[in-house]
């Protein structure tokens, strides 16, 4: 794997994500928006580990940075948001709501999990080697209906894959405050399901938790679920302060950020070249989604 290319990713992620801030908070932007800052590294493992002609990959509210990495072409999220008829959903969709081939995303916590445990139980219908990914975060772990899909998935044996990003916060309510441990495990145990549990702050480390998962699920046709932990730099939504997220708990993860660990195995010549790539990418985007 071309680490420049994975660098290139999640940069040009979190760099789309800063621009998004910046139009909402000139007034160009409209609505809402959930900002993945912080988060790159799932979306970037993902591109590279799910096919979206073939498998299929659900998501929530936090969905930016996979829609990118599913259709590389970052106009098209921008443009999804600016209300533009080359947008994803041809600018009815908004931040939340978008489709390309495969992928599909809303805004209800947890809702798409039900969604592709669904779509698992079509394509185990079908005999297809075909998977379904659903993306979710530590708030969709305390909602009903994402509890009975897991407990639907273990005992019909879907071949669906769960990954719960927990970044230690469902809006501004820690982790901790609304639930009696911080580790998901006994919990998504307790349906039978296989679990495995990774740090994103090491991304090679993340990848091959991932890549496993993905194997496991494509081979055997049985569900599995990966909880990664992970952290956002953002507010929940664009009006959002973060003022209830501790300096230490900030400093933590800008000390084990998840683009610093893939930075770190290239040259700064290396590093540099991609900063500027990603620069003039951002620029693009943003020129071809004002004038179109």
């Amino acid at each position: 794997m071309d680490k420049k290319e994975v660098l290139y990713r999640m940069m040009l992620i979190r760099e789309m994500e800063h621009k998004i801030e910046s139009l909402f908070s000139q007034g160009l932007l409209r609505g809402t928006t959930h900002c993945c800052i912080g988060q790159e590294a799932v979306p970037a493992a993902m591109s590279y580990l799910i096919d979206i002609n073939r498998d299929y990959l659900c998501s929530g509210h936090r969905a930016h940075g996979l829609s990118m990495m599913m259709t590389m072409k970052p106009e098209t999220l921008l443009g999804e948001i600016m209300g533009k008829t080359f947008g994803m959903a041809k600018g009815l969709g908004g931040s939340q709501h978008v489709y390309y081939k495969n992928y599909f995303t809303n805004g209800i916590t947890g809702g798409m999990a039900t969604i592709a445990t669904g779509i698992a139980f079509a394509l185990k219908q079908e005999k297809t080697d075909a998977i379904s990914v659903v993306d979710f975060g530590d708030g969709a772990m305390n909602e009903g209906y994402v509890m009975e899909a897991f407990n639907l998935a273990a005992e019909m044996k879907l071949p669906v894959l769960y990954i719960l990003e927990n970044n230690g916060y469902a809006m501004s309510t820690p982790v901790e405050t609304a639930n009696p441990f911080v580790v998901f495990e006994d919990r998504v145990k307790g349906f039978g399901l296989p679990y495995t549990r990774v740090e994103a702050s090491d991304f090679d480390n993340l990848y091959s938790a991932l890549e496993t998962a993905v194997k496991k699920v494509r081979d055997t046709r049985e569900p599995h679920f990966v909880e990664v932990l992970t952290h956002r730099f953002c507010g929940h939504s664009k009006s959002d302060k973060r003022a209830y997220i501790p300096q230490e708990r900030d400093e933590y993860w800008h000390e084990h950020d998840c683009i610093k660990s893939v930075a770190k195995q290239l040259s700064e010549a290396e590093v540099k070249e991609v900063e500027e790539s990603v620069a003039a990418e951002i620029e693009r985007v943003y020129q071809y989604c004002v004038n179109n």
